[in-house]
């Protein structure tokens, strides 16, 4: 969420002068062209009017004219730069390395080529070349700190950052990265520390206003996170991450109706600029849909799309006669084609849709229906499970006499940017922090993990117990079919904030959420509860990290939990 916006241009393209001469005939008016010197000039000038592929031709005449001059090769690869031919600038560049094997700049320029295509690995090499040839190279040694945080490798970009700080403590930019780094890892006193610093430094800079509000935010220091909001958007009225984050705190702190409007903001941002657009139908405003098809399409993860589908069933409420097309995840189709209210359910990325009148994302429902806290449809379930697989799994399972609880550890981890990554990992957990509720009598822990974090099985301690389930499993009945007719069998749920919370709160289940400290902004502060499922509860971590804790807890109250369902019993 940490804005990208540095505090001042970071990456200078350089086009040399020429050094290098061969044996050419004298200039005259009628062969302007004829002389290296010349075909090289006129490279360049085409180069500062951005007209790169022009340059690029008359970069190639002048290397034919003299093949061994790399600061030309080196011109050639800047031009194939920003004209996006990362192949040929690739190869321009490793041969100006060729002829000139100190050439600093060439390999920053490979670098930073191998960052954009994301090729983060093969990137530390040549960036890390450079700074051995010039460690004051600020653009490549920021390179090579997102390089490795694209990787998880944080110590790593920590000690790349502060070894430039060593060179040059003032730096801006680098100071402003390290500060985005401590954020990132949840080291939040020592970002907003920073980010207050820079601001004392270079006041009324948007980005660092707004790093400050988005620390405080992470800091559950909500409230005030608000006036540095206001004062980043008021020094940059198109600050679309402020805008979004903003809309998130007034959500944090349940004051929906501004909530929801900022949340629209996330259209503008640029981690959703491949969000896919439906030109063939207006987008749904709130007008009648009274005989008309609407398109409800997901946009997020698959716990997003459990959680929002629950307004189809509000629309279909409200006009009766309209057709709803539900346009979700692949794995989300057998699932979501059991609610009764959706009439058509397509996968999301198909490029042939049936027709329909008006569209709307699933996530902008709570803004058009103006949702307030007590406006949010709560009608549960409102997913299903198929009743002949509940049935054959509740035979199944009907020889386990114990409480039986089904357990979730880790999130999705294939997210694009390294922010939402690391996201995902603060909140996810490893199956061997669930060991105390398997030593708890009268309980059967089931592994409900797909897809991600089974691995880890294979380290669970000799004393825990957790029953999985293998084969054919969420296979040929279709994704998460299974996992959804076992829950309804399960007598409770406990969950890292995932996909499986939110279908099994959906589906009528007692649901019990592991939360990580700072919480997602959906489960708002300080609650035990939510308005968003009845029958669900929050655990939260009391301090950043601390899995412990809120294990304790979780097994103290699942203690409780059993003798109240004992007496239960015996009535």
């Amino acid at each position: 969420m940490k804005t990208n916006i540095y505090i001042c241009t970071l990456f200078i393209t350089l086009v040399y002068s020429a050094h290098c001469y061969s044996e050419t005939l004298p200039f005259t008016p009628l062969d302007i062209y004829s002389s290296f010197e010349n075909l090289f000039k006129e490279g360049n000038r085409l180069f500062s009017e951005e007209k790169y592929e022009e340059a690029a031709f008359f970069y190639i005449k002048a290397l034919e004219l003299n093949p061994e001059c790399a600061h030309t090769h080196f011109n050639l690869g800047q031009a194939y730069f920003w004209s996006k031919n990362y192949q040929k600038a690739l190869t321009a560049y490793k041969q100006t390395i060729r002829l000139q094997p100190e050439h600093a700049l060439a390999y920053a320029q490979i670098g930073k080529l191998l960052y954009d295509v994301r090729q983060y690995e093969d990137a530390i090499a040549p960036l890390k070349r450079t700074l051995s040839l010039n460690p004051n190279n600020v653009d490549a040694r920021l390179t090579l700190a997102r390089s490795y945080n694209n990787m998880h490798s944080y110590s790593e970009s920590l000690a790349c950052l502060l070894a430039g700080l060593a060179l040059d403590p003032a730096n801006l930019n680098l100071n402003f990265e390290l500060a985005n780094v401590y954020n990132t890892v949840n080291r939040l006193e020592e970002a907003l520390a920073l980010y207050r610093h820079l601001n004392a430094r270079a006041p009324n800079n948007p980005s660092i206003i707004y790093n400050i509000a988005f620390t405080l935010k992470k800091l559950e220091r909500t409230e005030e996170s608000i006036p540095f909001y206001n004062r980043a958007i008021e020094l940059n009225p198109h600050h679309a991450d402020a805008y979004f984050s903003r809309g998130l705190a007034h959500l944090v702190l349940g004051d929906f109706e501004k909530g929801w409007e900022g949340y629209e903001w996330r259209y503008h941002r640029p981690e959703y600029g491949s969000l896919r657009t439906y030109d063939v139908a207006p987008r749904w405003a709130g007008e009648s849909l009274d005989n008309m098809t609407i398109l409800l399409h997901a946009e997020q993860g698959f716990g997003d799309t459990a959680q929002f589908i629950r307004y189809g069933l509000t629309l279909k409420e409200l006009y009766p006669t309209c057709y709803i097309i539900a346009a979700v995840q692949k794995p989300l189709v057998s699932l979501i084609s059991l609610c009764p209210y959706i009439d058509e359910v397509v996968i999301v990325t198909d490029s042939d849709l049936p027709p329909f009148d008006v569209h709307v994302p699933l996530m902008s429902l709570p803004y058009i229906m103006k949702t307030s806290i007590d406006t949010i449809p709560c009608t549960i379930p409102y997913l299903y499970a198929h009743e002949e697989l509940v049935q054959e799994w509740g035979n199944i399972l009907s020889a386990d006499k114990n409480i039986k609880i089904g357990i979730c550890w880790q999130g999705n981890n294939n997210y694009a940017t390294p922010n939402l990554r690391m996201a995902v990992a603060l909140k996810s957990m490893h199956p061997k922090d669930f060991a105390p509720l398997s030593h708890i009598p009268g309980v059967t822990l089931y592994s409900l993990q797909k897809t991600t974090g089974t691995d880890q099985l294979d380290e669970l301690p000799d004393d825990m117990t957790l029953l999985t389930f293998e084969g054919d499993f969420d296979n040929s009945n279709g994704r998460f079919m299974d996992t959804a007719a076992v829950i309804k069998n399960l007598d409770l749920v406990i969950s890292v904030d995932t996909s499986i919370c939110h279908i099994a709160a959906a589906l009528g289940v007692p649901t019990w959420v592991i939360l990580p400290n700072p919480a997602d902004w959906r489960w708002m502060q300080n609650r035990t509860d939510t308005p968003w499922y009845p029958t669900m509860r929050l655990f939260k971590q009391p301090i950043p990290g601390d899995w412990n804790s809120v294990m304790a807890e979780v097994a103290q109250e699942l203690q409780e939990y059993i003798t109240l369902n004992k007496n239960f019993s015996k009535k």
